[in-house]
């Protein structure tokens, strides 16, 4: 059976530790998206990473690596979920993948969290990925739109989808449903 990963966002403690907000495994778009995945046979996890208002490094990798296997040929990072999975794949460019998707990427440019994505990008990190798809929307934070320029200046392969009014691409502002998205996964 073929597998997808979806890697979610940090956010501040208060979001975390409020009882009315799901867990970010199951926020936004996460738990749509999963579901289109499961109607089209493919085995989708969401792991929930630990201490998301306080993320590590090391505690995000135990937890991915939980999760990953070679079966999985499709992973979708929103914001530090795609910083994550750019730092994994870093550290480990012989991982093959059919399809890579960056929702809104944070790197931590100005490193607010210690060392949680201090890395060097290497050229052929992205070697082994198919195909690599960007998300961004130009009304999202300086941080995000600092991070998409820096991974563009430094990958020209990958496919960049723009958008003007989806922010940080959340539930304030797209919704529960992505279709932009799955659409980019199915072509």
């Amino acid at each position: 059976m073929k597998e997808a990963l979806i890697l979610h966002r940090t956010c501040d403690k208060e979001e975390f530790f409020d009882a009315n907000m799901p867990p970010l495994s199951n926020a936004h778009w996460s738990p749509w998206l999963q579901k289109q995945f499961l109607c089209h046979n493919f085995l989708c996890q969401t792991p929930e990473m630990p201490n998301p208002f306080n993320p590590n490094y090391k505690e995000w990798l135990k937890t991915f690596e939980n999760f990953y296997n070679k079966d999985v040929k499709i992973i979708v990072g929103h914001s530090a979920g795609a910083g994550f999975m750019l730092k994994y794949l870093q550290q480990n460019p012989k991982i093959k993948l059919a399809k890579l998707i960056f929702v809104a990427p944070w790197l931590d440019i100005e490193k607010e969290c210690a060392d949680f994505l201090n890395f060097q990008m290497k050229n052929d990190a992205l070697n082994n990925i198919k195909e690599i798809s960007l998300f961004y929307s130009t009304d999202d934070e300086k941080s995000i739109l600092d991070s998409v320029d820096k991974i563009l200046s430094h990958y020209k392969n990958i496919k960049v989808h723009s958008f003007e009014n989806k922010g940080h691409f959340v539930y304030n502002t797209i919704g529960s449903t992505f279709p932009e998205l799955w659409k980019v996964i199915t072509e």
